[in-house]
């Protein structure tokens, strides 16, 4: 649902429904701000403050989505996604990696353990927004492309992040992978 503003343009896209999201992050300044606008555009959001509370919220009521720091405190974020792939409670929950790490094995290792998207801090409002549309799309069955992708003899798996040319797996950079991905579709 589309608000208008007092002066008649769009303000913000409400959720059809309720989106449970948790927003784990040690930052309480960065966790606010976000819950804020998250709420204001009409979501349900819990803060975690470290990686153990988040794992236990996780299993305690899942949530529809989690955004998650890699730097906590008591566990890590890439321990705690390691943690929610694991369990079958938690196991199918999108998660959203925000971080600071911009590296590259960052990311790779974001997404071998099982992230749906790794977005680098700074980052706006807005793109949050859109990166949860983006997975309510891709879960819903939406417009987002098929998981697997075929041409020829290339295969890729856009949730597993691999490559197959022939039948044999190729190792692709995130930028590689996101080109490929990106030529494969046209």
């Amino acid at each position: 649902m589309v608000q208008a503003s007092e002066g008649g343009g769009a303000v913000s896209e409400a959720p059809d429904e309720e989106v449970r999201v948790l927003f784990i992050e040690d930052d309480p300044a960065v966790a606010e701000m976000y819950k804020l606008k998250l709420e204001l555009d009409g979501y349900t959001v819990t803060v975690a403050k470290d990686g153990e509370e988040g794992l236990q919220l996780a299993n305690e009521t899942p949530p529809d989505i989690i955004f998650l720091d890699t730097r906590l405190p008591k566990m890590d974020g890439f321990a705690v996604l390691e943690r929610l792939r694991g369990t079958d409670r938690t196991k199918d929950i999108p998660v959203i990696i925000l971080s600071a790490r911009s590296e590259e094995t960052d990311q790779v290792v974001g997404f071998s353990l099982g992230c749906d998207d790794y977005v680098t801090k700074p980052f706006s409002p807005r793109v949050l927004l859109q990166r949860i549309k983006a997975v309510k799309r891709r879960l819903d069955g939406g417009s987002e492309p098929a998981d697997i992708i075929e041409h020829l003899d290339v295969r890729i798996d856009r949730v597993r992040h691999r490559t197959f040319v022939e039948g044999r797996e190729l190792e692709l950079t995130p930028t590689e992978f996101r080109l490929l991905e990106c030529m494969l579709r046209q």
